[in-house]
């Protein structure tokens, strides 16, 4: 397989907008502290690609699917608007952003045909992050504008079909992002609006009492300055948020490698079955769960594959879904961002213990009870950001609980799907397990070496587990 990024031929370049006359002619919608968090990031997008099965010429798909695909899109659009809006700055100030919607908005729509085999990208072997950049549809912003969604849907001829989105992560939250792929993909099978009311769009249900706004507006661009240092800098310079995709690196042993890998109920419960003993053992106590014992299990092998020195501080975290916790809680359809955050840290020389996924799991574990006290402390998220990135780290993107594998257009359930910004940023890529019931997958990206050696680890770990 060639490691460059295949050559498409674009069949069609167009867009698709909600129906005329169904959303007022002007819509706006403020920013809330939750979303201001993902403006100033280096890379706020949220990239994810869908590949299904279909072995058909490119020609029935352009006349019997992609109709259907455009007008389904455009009622569901019509439920989700403010992806069809840009994202700017409220006239007059230079914080406050909101998303603006006007009649006519419309999101880019592109369709593409690769002659490569479907199966070099569609799997859970290693292939070269770069070489999906092609199958992503780009968020070019104009003036004072930034576009909120994009859709790429690029055929391969006789084969199979991906599906790429492009998500500015200011609009909204995976949860929300799902929540609309699956509705797409229902009005699409049914061939007309569904019976679903859609999402809970009022940005008013958020109060913000402690300013937390001017708090993650300010210390999020500070770490965003700090994280576009000169190049000459010890860390790697990051592209700016106003770019259109980060610089990856040529084809080389650095060239990050994705691969999937794959825990199943069995594995997750002697996981769970390990950890609880050690805790026992050493009489602490934390929230033990299959995202936990998932993570932690990850982290351990991720951290000896990237070479670090054993005295060195690490972190790792994930966002959790906040809708619950408020007071009063908003209900799941809530549209926007509504997610906290879990930061742990732990020394390497901790890791690598015998008893390591457990202390890793403990320091997960712990945090995530703090959730529980909703929003106290939110005040601090910045300087535990700082903290973040100050260390080796890694980050999660995705949950087990979005159903990406359920998202069928009407010719199947996905036979893979990516997160491709994950890759880019060095995050892990957490979903449920396509053929696995109760199983999840972890999406992650790494260097040749490194990968060999954390497929390994991950392997060896697997098989040495007590029957």
């Amino acid at each position: 397989m060639s490691s460059k990024s295949p050559d498409l031929r674009v069949i069609e370049a167009t867009r698709v907008a909600p129906p005329q006359g169904t959303i007022a002619g002007h819509a706006t919608l403020p920013l809330t502290f939750f979303d201001v968090l993902w403006v100033h990031l280096p890379y706020p997008f949220v990239e994810r690609l869908f590949f299904y099965r279909y072995p058909h010429p490119t020609s029935q798909f352009v006349s019997s699917l992609l109709p259907s695909l455009k007008s389904s899109l455009s009622l569901t659009l019509e439920k989700f608007y403010p992806l069809s809006g840009n994202l700017r700055l409220i006239p007059e100030t230079d914080d406050k952003f909101e998303i603006c919607y006007i009649e006519g908005d419309s999101v880019s729509f592109t369709v593409a045909e690769c002659n490569e085999k479907f199966e070099d990208f569609a799997g859970y072997h290693e292939r070269e992050v770069s070489r999906f950049q092609n199958f992503i549809p780009q968020l070019l912003k104009s003036d004072e504008l930034q576009p909120l969604f994009a859709v790429q849907v690029t055929v391969f001829p006789d084969a199979g079909i991906a599906i790429g989105i492009t998500v500015h992560h200011a609009a909204c939250d995976g949860t929300s992002s799902m929540q609309f792929m699956h509705e797409w993909a229902a009005t699409c099978r049914s061939q007309t609006r569904t019976s679903s009311q859609g999402p809970l769009i009022d940005r008013n249900l958020i109060s913000d009492p402690c300013n937390l706004y001017n708090i993650f507006h300010d210390g999020m661009l500070e770490i965003r300055k700090a994280m576009v240092a000169p190049a000459s800098s010890v860390e790697p310079t990051l592209a700016p948020a106003s770019s259109v995709e980060p610089t990856l690196a040529p084809a080389s042993s650095l060239e990050p490698m994705l691969s999937t890998f794959t825990l199943s109920q069995e594995h997750i419960q002697k996981l769970k079955q390990l950890v609880l003993t050690d805790a026992k053992e050493r009489n602490v106590s934390f929230h033990c769960s299959t995202i936990v014992v998932a993570i932690a299990y990850v982290v351990v092998g991720y951290f000896q594959a990237k070479r670090i020195d054993k005295s060195t501080r690490v972190s790792f975290g994930l966002a959790a879904d906040y809708r619950s916790r408020l007071q009063p809680p908003l209900p799941i359809e809530y549209f926007g961002n509504c997610v906290g955050f879990v930061m742990a840290d732990i020394y390497l020389s901790d890791l690598i213990r015998e008893n390591g996924v457990a202390l890793a799991a403990e320091a997960i574990g712990r945090d995530i009870k703090r959730l529980d006290d909703r929003l106290k402390g939110a005040e601090n998220w910045i300087e535990l950001f700082k903290s973040f990135f100050a260390k080796p780290n890694i980050g999660t993107a995705g949950s087990p609980k979005f159903k990406v594998y359920g998202v069928d257009f009407g010719w199947g359930r996905p036979e893979k799907v990516e997160i491709i910004s994950a890759a880019k940023t060095g995050s892990m890529a957490l979903a449920e397990s396509r053929d696995v019931p109760g199983g999840v997958e972890i999406g992650l990206a790494l260097p040749k070496s490194a990968m060999n050696y954390f497929k390994k680890y991950f392997e060896n770990g697997l098989e040495q587990m007590p029957v």
